[in-house]
């Protein structure tokens, strides 16, 4: 079976194109379900139905109990876990391996799981998940980030929830996650903090 991607892709960009800008398209909304959202970097938002594009610059907004699942160009999947925000800062596969690719995304809230594409496999340091306390980078992997926002001033983390921070659980390979302060390694089937 042939894969629709490429050619949606092609036209995302060629409309936008049309239309006087030029947006790379780095992926398509392959599952839904609940209300999540596509922010463009106006501000504007756009239902992330099934097959909906994914742009660089594009923010995924999932509300409490929605959830997606992304297929990226390079072939890397990835699914958006409920109550996250996940922008896509820059997403570059053209095809080629020559160095140019590049993934970096920014976990503002929430968390989600990756298998990496081409690029993970292939520019592991070329991939990387940020987020408000840490910046989590990869050594070819399927791995889950979460981000845990401190709660606003005058309010505390209750007792038994999650403490405020950056977590990544590796399921296949390593990752890290690295702060001004150092680096950890996350193994296979661990749970890094920072």
């Amino acid at each position: 079976m042939i894969s629709l991607l490429p050619r949606k892709l092609a036209a995302a960009a060629f409309l936008a194109l049309f239309a006087g800008e030029l947006i790379a398209a780095v992926g398509t909304v392959q599952f839904s379900a609940g209300d999540v959202q596509l922010r463009g970097p106006d501000g504007r938002e756009r239902r992330a139905e099934k097959g909906a594009v994914v742009n660089e610059g594009d923010t995924v907004v999932s509300r409490p109990g929605a959830s997606a699942q992304l297929k990226m160009i390079d072939g890397g999947i990835i699914a958006v876990r409920p109550d996250t925000e996940l922008k896509i800062d820059q997403y570059r596969y053209d095809g080629r391996e020559d160095g140019s690719e590049n993934a970096a995304m920014r976990l503002v809230r929430g968390g989600f799981r990756t298998i990496t594409g081409l690029i993970g496999r292939t520019r592991k340091s070329n991939y990387k998940v940020y987020t408000p306390t840490a910046t989590i980078g990869i050594r070819g992997t399927d791995h889950e980030p979460h981000f845990v926002p401190v709660p606003p001033a005058g309010q505390v983390v209750p007792a038994g929830a999650t403490p405020p921070g950056t977590y990544d659980k590796v399921n296949v390979g390593v990752a890290y996650i690295q702060t001004p302060v150092g680096e950890v390694n996350i193994g296979r089937n661990q749970v890094g903090f920072a």
